[in-house]
């Protein structure tokens, strides 16, 4: 491999992280996985901690259930966590992002 075409893999690669170009952790094509996380982003929206420990018990049933990949529900239990702690909107945003990085069915 030449320095020039190292030099623009690099740049390649690098590009790609930056932009986020990898995304989040993906759900993957389970319907209730995706109503689930509808239904904390609704809870996280509302600041109902009563729905959010909803959301997060039905969350880890389907992680447990392997409908759920562990990647996936790492991500969504950081939002919960964060949510929990007070920092609503920032768990909206974060949350708000990792939906709209999912893409059905993989």
């Amino acid at each position: 491999m030449t320095g020039r075409l190292r030099k623009a893999l690099a740049t390649a690669v690098l590009a790609s992280a930056v932009c986020g170009c990898w995304g989040p952790p993906q759900i993957g094509g389970d319907d209730a996985s995706f109503k689930a996380v509808d239904a904390l982003y609704t809870a996280v929206s509302l600041r109902e901690v009563k729905l959010v420990d909803q959301c997060q018990t039905t969350l880890k049933s389907l992680r447990e259930a392997g409908s759920l990949g562990e990647d996936a529900s790492q991500s969504l239990e950081s939002i919960i966590v964060e949510a929990k702690g007070g920092a609503w909107e920032d768990a909206q945003t974060r949350l708000a992002r990792f939906m709209e990085g999912q893409r059905r069915g993989r």
